[in-house]
């Protein structure tokens, strides 16, 4: 009677938990269905954001440069799951669409690449929504159906930075990016998630009946006070060996002295495994101050200039990194830098990209031979494909001449009786292609004339509204603190920029440097004897 009994719970329950299942099943269809979809429509965002800021670089008339860009193309599609990631150049009067630049992933179409080749015109298939890109809109999206795979599109305008004859700094969409993904790769993607998702609520599920089983097969009576007991022994003497309840014959006493044993030995593994979670955190914390030992201390004066610098990471280790230091000659280098990414990865190659430049600026390189130098080295070992955007300078204080470099990073400022921006051309990112020539600049800078250097984190910092913190809002403070010191600026733009955020969770590694150029302390007078 009493098996009969306890089978029909059971049977009840598992009743329910199949009913439970099945409305669980169908939620978490849509849920990974919908997740899956998001996520295809975010990679290829990504993709097409992050390929248009490539596609800057690279003129499209060069056929050196389409082969390089391309090749980058087909690797950011295998790395981010794109199907295809091409460049086009619309032709508004004829509505043809030109391929400049072409890429692909693993599950192209074969038919699909040779019929788009850089050079190929698609006559008369100019879309609305590439139109809408091309007149600067960002991200659009569109579903197409083709004879070639039915794939969701991503278009984004690619827009170069120049200046023209009279300096007056341009934006000019010349081509807009597409990255496609195929809905067959989603559905794949989707298969897989849900069938991984299915199982772990099967056993989950399966271990819950099991559990509930085992609760009313066992009657808890005279082991009650036994099982307590052993388990305050337990509690009160964890730090010794855990003396196991007896499991004798295959009563309910026996069953349950025994799940209490399995109990005791997970809770030992629980613990070991925290203990684990706390060394990783202690690791983590040696790894951020081994990451701040490599950097100089954030202020620095030597009579002929004054430096100021701040880093923040947005994670416990992060990937920017700023350097400075007094050369053999007199001279002052410095630089800033920015990692792709953050955590641990970042903060190695920051590691190996730190050292570099101060090997190099301690040989005496030029700004330009510093970045070809270090370009080559990093690119030489970087399986992750990894990049980082670096500014390079050294001031000269017999002249008062500033040198610079520039590899793709943020435009730095000199705060003089105006704000200058240096935006003048540059080279690309370091770490990826070897060989690549960046052009030098000097400027002439005068006592009390200072130079801000700063990482992207500071521009495309946010507030809880989603805005931006943009150049032009950088602009207006570096004008407020026209006449502060290199202290005083730095401290007035985190100031201001922690005021703007107002508690929004930091996403970027925020790293700023300034440096000021000192005024001439005047000789004493000899006196007389």
């Amino acid at each position: 009677m009493r098996h009969s009994v306890f089978w029909k719970i059971i049977l009840a329950v598992g009743i329910l938990s199949m009913i439970a299942q099945g409305a669980l099943f169908v939620v978490l269809y849509q849920l990974t269905y919908n997740y899956s979809v998001n996520d295809a429509t975010e990679n290829i965002k990504n993709a097409a954001s992050s390929a248009a800021l490539v596609l800057e670089l690279y003129d499209p008339n060069d056929l050196d440069d389409i082969k390089q860009a391309s090749d980058y193309l087909c690797k950011m599609c295998n790395s981010l799951g794109v199907t295809y990631l091409y460049s086009i150049r619309p032709d508004l009067e004829k509505n043809d669409e030109i391929y400049l630049v072409t890429g692909w992933g693993k599950n192209a179409s074969k038919e699909y690449v040779e019929n788009r080749y850089p050079g190929y015109v698609a006559e008369g298939k100019l879309r609305e929504e590439q139109i809408r890109a091309y007149n600067g809109e960002k991200e659009v999206m569109l579903h197409v159906t083709n004879q070639y795979d039915d794939t969701l599109i991503c278009y984004t305008p690619v827009v170069r930075h120049y200046s023209d004859e009279t300096g007056t700094y341009i934006e000019k969409t010349e081509s807009v990016v597409c990255a496609e993904v195929s809905l067959n790769l989603i559905m794949d993607n989707f298969k897989r998630r849900f069938g991984t998702t299915a199982i772990f609520v099967v056993i989950v599920s399966a271990l819950i009946m099991i559990t509930t089983g085992l609760i009313l097969y066992f009657r808890v009576s005279k082991p009650l006070q036994l099982i307590s007991g052993r388990m305050k022994n337990f509690i009160s003497k964890k730090d010794e060996f855990f003396e196991k309840l007896p499991v004798k014959g295959k009563d309910e006493i026996a069953q349950m002295s025994d799940s209490f044993n399995t109990m005791a030995e997970e809770i030992d593994t629980f613990i070991m495994r925290m203990s684990e979670m706390n060394r990783q955190k202690a690791e983590l914390h040696i790894a951020r101050k081994i990451q701040r030992g490599l950097l100089e201390d954030p202020s620095f004066s030597n009579g002929n200039v004054s430096i100021e610098a701040l880093m923040q990471p947005a994670k416990d280790v992060g990937g920017d990194l700023y350097d400075y230091r007094v050369l053999e000659n007199g001279d002052i280098f410095v630089t800033i830098a920015d990692v792709s990414g953050k955590g641990i990865t970042a903060s190695l190659f920051m590691a190996r990209a730190v050292t570099l430049l101060s090997q190099f600026a301690r040989l005496g390189y030029s700004p330009a031979k510093m970045l070809y130098e270090y370009n080559n080295s990093l690119a030489g070992r970087n399986p992750n494909m990894m990049f980082i955007t670096t500014f390079v300078a050294v001031y000269h204080p017999q002249t008062g001449e500033l040198v610079y470099a520039n590899a793709g990073h943020n435009y730095p400022y000199i705060i003089s009786d105006t704000l200058i921006s240096l935006n003048e051309k540059h080279g690309a990112a370091a770490g990826v292609f070897k060989n690549v020539k960046y052009p030098e600049y000097t400027v002439k800078m005068k006592p009390g004339d200072r130079l801000f250097l700063y990482t992207d984190g500071v521009t495309e910092a946010r507030n809880k509204e989603g805005g931006f913190f943009d150049e032009e809002k950088l602009e207006g403070v570096l004008k407020a603190y026209k006449n502060s010191g290199a202290d005083e600026l730095v401290k007035g733009v985190k100031e201001v920029l922690d005021s703007f955020a107002n508690g929004a969770e930091q996403a970027d590694d925020i790293t700023m440097l300034a440096l000021e150029i000192l005024p001439e302390k005047p000789e004493k007078p000899e006196t007389e004897e």
